[in-house]
């Protein structure tokens, strides 16, 4: 197959070019607007206690029981708001009836401030679904709810997600921005020329245009999150400027032995060609285990990326190869300097590798450690979710959000919703409720209302944060209570769909990850035909997971450098962020892993022995890996830049993965592993060994 492939590049090259312009033409033309087709992040999980509560009580009662969006009224020169004063009431009763017929809006109630100072128009919503259509209803409020005579806010969980999603669109560009410059000038160093630099840049904007038209694709059959794109966006350029730089790289090399033929295309072509298959089918295969997530922003994120790592190895074997064809010497054009090439053996690393060898145990044991200490915070992490708090400073409903949190009772901003499905007795419902109120933890709970048929509602709050240790405390031992009789007690709010979102992830997760260590084994053994060096990989790659997770708890729970990352808060690890790394850190971690077991293989196959192939291997990938890390790093810090809490947490992770992998991992567990394995290391028993004799992936 990889012949044929060099063969079409070579005898095609501007056919290919050709088409490659036509898919850019056409993606472009369906996936330039494809953020305006994204829905928010997706976080809950439909199936859960929380949403369905949700939706017993908007089908009884036509809106949910909790503020979905609050109105803030204030006095414009920052006195007492007089509500007696004609004036200022009939502006209040007019804000409230714009209020009502804002899109989702099914109920409005008015609440003034104990110290007279404001008045908070709650609007709970017609729909269930606060993180998209409470987006919607935010853009219609903000275009309907406005004032000359008061001063007018909008806060609550729909704008601040609101805002959030905006803020990522824009988050998107500035990561571009920044990213784009900085890879054009470490390519430029690193190519020591502008023409050899272009060719990884033009791979990286054909994979991006291609995420975008598939995403355009999903969001037609199925709900895709918004941030699919920033996530699908930086891989696309991390991946694409990865297997590029392998792709120019290697043709550099070859074509340094054999000139610009054909044979030298060719061996570019089985060699880093394969590379770059194997690794975008094994990231691909990593992403697509979270389609199996019931949470939109996860299945999103890992379709995205599953497209990402496939498009990004057909462009880099295809489109760079004729790319290569057509330019010819000239890829050597517009030099800058002088110096030893990416693809040179580099005497540094093959130092180290064979000083490591020459003590693999006291290596192995001393990095392992190391990796241990690093992951050890993780034990003791503190996870917060999606709320309020993920609104930046800066944005509009932080600043009401905050005045809501000190001058209002915590069932605005964060009520819990209690709904009975089953009976509206009110004997039974006022007894349910002195139970409840005698939780440990709860504050206050408002009588039970009849909402239509047989459910009941009210609304209660916690003495606590939401999203605190004591309010999910609270929120446990109020569902453990017996249900009334003749009904079920349903609990809804910030704290049940963030304890909801835990328990999901813990029953579902398991499939993913199993997925992904499947796929992984499968496909290095095609590469390799070994069993341990699969089974090396994933405890490797666990390794790297838990320091890189370890680490980012170090920075943002225990306040670890945020200055330096202008980082406000809050200081905990949001939960859903780490089943996501753990499905990008490992697919970025084997990527890399498959670069120099490709290389030692092949060395070994061409008659080298163990302890010198896994030597020149990693000397040879050495230059390569680094630059590949060092720019892919760059791709993702620039995503850090981020005030969005997550999108901050999520782009320093994976960039810690990356440098972690590419040094501890690479440089002193790979070859100290490998040389204490020995030939063990290409063992498979026979029936195995049949098997990939026959299916295994060679030239």
């Amino acid at each position: 197959m990889l012949d044929r492939i060099a063969d079409l590049t070579w005898h095609h090259p501007r056919k290919i070019l050709a088409a490659a312009l036509l898919f850019v033409a056409v993606a472009g033309f369906f996936g330039h607007d494809v953020e305006h087709h994204l829905k928010a992040a997706g976080f809950t999980d439909p199936s859960s206690e929380s949403e369905r509560a949700g939706d017993v009580l908007s089908e009884a009662l036509g809106y949910s029981a909790q503020p979905g969006l609050v109105v803030l009224l204030r006095d414009r020169d920052g006195g007492p708001l007089e509500v007696t004063d004609p004036t200022i009431k009939a502006e209040v009763d007019r804000l409230a009836a714009e209020l009502r017929g804002a899109a989702y809006v099914g109920n409005v109630t008015s609440v003034p401030a104990e110290d007279g100072r404001s008045v908070a128009l709650l609007a709970q919503l017609s729909t269930n679904d606060l993180e998209d259509k409470g987006g919607l209803a935010d853009e219609s409020v903000r275009e309907r709810v406005r004032s000359d005579v008061l001063e007018v806010g909008y806060g609550g969980y729909a704008p601040s997600f609101n805002e959030v999603n905006d803020q990522t669109r824009k988050d998107l560009t500035n990561a571009e921005l920044i990213a784009f410059p900085l890879l054009a000038i470490l390519l430029l160093l690193v190519f020591r020329g502008a023409v050899a630099a272009a060719v990884p840049l033009i791979i990286g904007a054909l994979s991006i245009v291609g995420t975008l038209l598939a995403l355009r694709i999903m969001a037609t059959f199925t709900g895709t999150s918004v941030f699919a794109l920033n996530i699908g966006t930086a891989l696309s350029l991390g991946l694409a400027v990865d297997y590029a730089l392998l792709i120019v790289s290697r043709h550099r090399e070859e074509t340094a032995v054999a000139g610009f033929t054909l044979d030298a295309h060719r061996r570019m072509v089985r060699t880093a060609g394969r590379t770059a298959l194997f690794s975008g089918l094994t990231v691909a295969g990593a992403m697509a285990a979270l389609c199996v997530m019931p949470q939109r922003f996860l299945y999103s994120v890992g379709a995205a990326g599953a497209v990402v790592g496939v498009l990004s190895a057909v462009m880099a074997l295809l489109v760079a190869p004729a790319l290569l064809v057509v330019l010819g010497p000239r890829i050597n054009a517009l030099s800058i300097r002088r110096g030893p090439g990416v693809s040179d053996t580099s005497n540094r690393w093959l130092r180290v590798a064979q000083g490591v060898m020459k003590r693999p145990v006291l290596v192995a044991v001393g990095t392992t450690v190391l990796m241990l200490a690093l992951a050890a915070p993780l034990l003791g992490t503190h996870l917060t979710g999606p709320s309020a708090q993920a609104v930046p400073p800066g944005q509009q409903s932080y600043g009401v959000n905050k005045y809501l949190e000190s001058h209002y009772g915590r069932e605005v901003v964060e009520g819990v919703s209690l709904t009975v499905d089953g009976t509206t007795d009110p004997d039974v419902l006022e007894d349910l409720r002195s139970r409840i109120m005698a939780v440990p933890g709860v504050d206050r709970v408002a009588p039970f209302t009849a909402a239509g048929g047989d459910v009941a509602f009210a609304t209660a709050s916690f003495e606590a944060p939401a999203l605190s240790d004591e309010s999910q405390n609270a929120l446990k031992a109020v569902r453990a209570l017996d249900d009334p009789d003749g009904g079920r007690l349903l609990v809804a709010g910030n704290t049940a769909s963030f304890v909801d979102e835990k328990t999901s992830l813990v029953e579902n997760a398991p499939r993913a990850i199993g997925l992904i260590v499947l796929l992984t084994v499968v496909l290095l053994f095609l590469l390799t035909g070994s069993v341990l060096l699969p089974l090396k990989t994933l405890l490797m790659n666990t390794m790297t997971l838990a320091a890189s997770l370890g680490i980012l708890v170090i920075v943002f729970e225990k306040k670890f450098l945020v200055g330096l990352l202008d980082y406000p808060g809050p200081y905990s690890v949001e939960v859903t962020s780490l089943v996501f790394l753990f499905a990008v850190a490992f697919a970025l971690a084997t990527d890399y892993a498959v670069l120099v077991m490709a290389r030692v293989k092949e060395l070994r196959d061409g008659g080298m022995g163990d302890t010198d192939a896994v030597a020149h291997g990693v000397a040879r990938t050495g230059r390569i890996i680094s630059a590949a890390a060092i720019m892919i790093a760059v791709v993702f810090a620039a995503f850090a830049v981020s005030p969005v809490f997550f999108m901050k947490q999520i782009a320093v992770g994976m960039a810690l993965g990356v440098v972690i992998d590419a040094t501890i991992v690479r440089a002193l567990l790979v070859p100290s592993l490998m040389r204490l394995l020995g030939e063990a290391n290409w063992w498979a028993p026979g029936p195995l060994r049949r098997l990939h004799d026959r299916f295994g992936m060679r030239h």
